[in-house]
C-alpha cells in the first residue's frame, strides 16, 4: 500500500500578531511530525506529511499548491495568522474533494474568518496540555474521517458532481467511446443485414441516441431514406454525416442524390462535385452528378449545356468503370437527346442496339435490379417490346415494396425525355411507351 499523504498548508514564515508559538520549524517538529507518526501507528500505514515551505512568494501561487488540494488523501489548513494564500488553497480543496480536511489554527478568534467560522476548527499550542489535546483530535479527525468517508466539505456536502482528474476523465471517456463504438458497430451491423426498410430506419436511429458523434450511422440513414423516396429527412441525416466527417465523399454523394430527387439541383451538383473532388475514383459519384446535370437541362435555359456536362460526367464514370452499364445506358439516353442531324441520330440508335449484348451478360452474371431496368431499355431499341416489359416488370419486383414507387418515379424520367424528341422510329417509340406505362403502374 502507497503511504498516506498528509499535505499541512500553512504560512512559509509569519504566523501574524496573535500567534503565540511563532517557531514554525518548531510547529512542524512538534506538531506535524508527531501527528504524522501517530496516524502511522493509529493506520498501520505509512505516512508522508508534505509541508508547502513556498507560501509567501510574491506573484502567482504555484500550480502544485492546488494540485495537492485535489489530490492529498488528508489536508491541514493551518489558518493561523489568517494568511490569504491558505485560505485560497482552503477553498479550492473544499471546491475539488469531499474528504479529508481538517481546519487548525493557533487563535479561533482572530485567526477564524469568513465563511469558515461556521465550521469545525481544531485549535492547538505550544503548552504541552494544547498541544497533547490538538494532536488527539487532529489524529481523531483524520482517522475517522477516512474510515467513515464522510463528506466534510461545506462545499461540497449538498452537491452531486465528483471532481476526477483529467488522466481518469481522459481513460473514462476513452472506455466509454470504446463501449459506445462496440454497442455501435452491432447496431450498425444488424441495419446494414435488415431486409426490411423500416427495421433497417428504426436500428439506425437506435445507434444515432446511443452515439450522436458517428458519421456513419447518419450517413447509412440517409441512404436507406432515399431509397424508400423520404429526400427531405434523408438530406437531414446526410447533412449531419458530412458535418461529422465532411472528409468521406460517400455521405458528399449520397447527399448530392437526395438533393436531386427532391429537385434542389444545383445544392446537388454541388454536393456531388464535391464527392468526385474527395475521390476522383468514385464512379457512382460521377454517374450521380451525370444524373444531376441531366435533371437540372429541363429546367434552364442552358439545356444544350447542361446535357453535356451530363454526358461529361458519365462518360468518367465509364472510364472508372468499364462493364457498369449505368452510366454506358446514359451516355447512350445522352446522344439520343443531343443528336441535331440524321447521322447523330442514326449513331446513336446503333450504338443503343450495340449495348444489348453487354447488358444481357451483366444481367446474367451479376443480377441487379437496375441494371434490369437499363437492359430493359436495350431491348426497346431494338424494337422488342414484349421482351423490354418482361425485364422492366422482373427489375421493378425485385426492389422492396417500400422502394418501388420512387424507383418508378425516378426511372420513367429519362425515358420520357427520349419519347419527346419526336424523331425516333415507331417500333423503338412503342416499345418505350410501353416501359412508361408499366413504371406508372409501379409508381401508383
Amino acid at each position: 500500500m502507497k503511504p498516506l499523504t498528509i499535505f499541512v498548508a500553512m504560512p512559509g514564515s509569519s504566523l501574524g500578531e496573535h500567534a503565540t508559538w511563532t517557531d514554525i520549524d518548531e510547529i512542524k517538529e512538534h506538531l506535524y511530525d508527531r501527528l504524522g507518526v501517530m496516524v502511522a501507528e493509529q493506520l498501520g500505514r505509512e505516512v508522508d506529511v508534505v509541508i508547502e515551505k513556498d507560501k509567501d512568494t510574491v506573484g502567482l501561487i504555484h500550480s502544485s499548491m492546488f494540485t495537492e488540494a485535489m489530490q492529498a488523501e488528508v489536508y491541514i489548513a493551518d489558518l493561523t495568522g489568517a494568511n490569504a494564500n491558505v485560505y485560497l488553497e482552503l477553498g479550492v480543496r473544499w471546491a475539488l474533494r469531499d474528504h479529508v480536511t481538517v481546519p487548525v489554527c493557533q487563535n479561533v478568534a482572530h485567526d477564524v474568518k469568513f465563511n469558515v467560522a461556521a465550521n469545525r476548527v481544531i485549535p492547538y499550542g505550544k503548552n504541552p496540555g494544547e498541544l497533547k489535546g490538538a494532536l488527539r483530535k487532529i489524529s481523531s479527525a483524520i482517522t475517522k474521517g477516512l474510515q467513515q468517508q464522510l463528506v466534510d466539505s461545506p462545499v461540497r456536502s449538498n452537491v452531486d458532481t465528483v471532481p476526477v482528474s483529467r488522466d481518469e476523465l481522459d481513460t473514462l471517456n476513452e472506455q466509454l467511446a470504446e463501449l459506445q463504438k462496440a454497442r455501435g458497430d452491432d447496431l450498425l451491423n444488424a441495419a446494414l443485414n435488415a431486409t426490411v426498410h423500416q427495421h433497417r430506419t428504426d436500428l439506425l436511429r437506435r445507434l444515432i441516441e446511443v452515439n450522436p458523434n458517428r458519421a456513419d450511422a447518419y450517413g447509412e440513414l440517409g441512404t436507406s431514406l432515399i431509397k424508400a423516396g423520404q429526400d427531405i429527412e434523408a438530406a437531414e441525416a446526410l447533412r449531419q454525416a458530412t458535418k461529422l466527417d465532411p472528409q468521406d465523399a460517400r455521405w458528399w454523394r449520397a447527399l448530392g442524390v437526395a438533393h436531386s430527387r427532391h429537385g434542389d439541383l444545383d445544392a446537388a451538383v454541388e454536393a456531388l462535385q464535391r464527392a468526385v473532388t474527395l475521390d476522383d475514383q468514385d464512379s457512382e459519384a460521377y454517374a450521380n452528378l451525370g444524373g444531376a446535370h441531366r435533371r437540372r437541362a429541363r429546367n434552364t435555359d442552358h439545356r444544350v449545356e447542361s446535357l453535356r456536362q451530363a454526358r461529361e460526367a458519365y462518360w468518367r464514370a465509364s472510364q472508372l468503370d468499364k462493364h457498369d452499364l449505368y452510366p454506358l445506358t446514359n451516355i447512350r439516353r445522352l446522344d439520343v437527346l443531343l443528336a441535331d442531324s440524321p447521322e447523330a441520330r442514326t449513331s446513336a440508335l446503333e450504338e443503343f442496339r450495340k449495348l444489348r449484348t453487354l447488358a444481357e451478360y451483366v444481367v446474367d452474371t451479376e443480377p441487379d435490379q437496375w441494371r434490369r431496368l437499363d437492359y430493359a431499355e436495350t431491348l426497346a431499341f431494338s424494337g422488342d417490346s414484349a421482351a423490354a416489359g418482361e425485364a422492366l416488370r422482373i427489375g421493378l419486383f425485385e426492389f422492396e415494396p417500400d422502394h418501388r414507387t420512387q424507383t418508378a418515379q425516378t426511372a420513367v424520367e429519362p425515358v420520357r425525355d427520349m419519347l419527346e424528341v419526336g424523331w425516333l422510329p415507331d417500333n423503338v417509340a412503342e416499345a418505350l411507351r410501353g416501359l412508361v406505362q408499366e413504371y406508372e403502374k409501379a409508381a401508383q
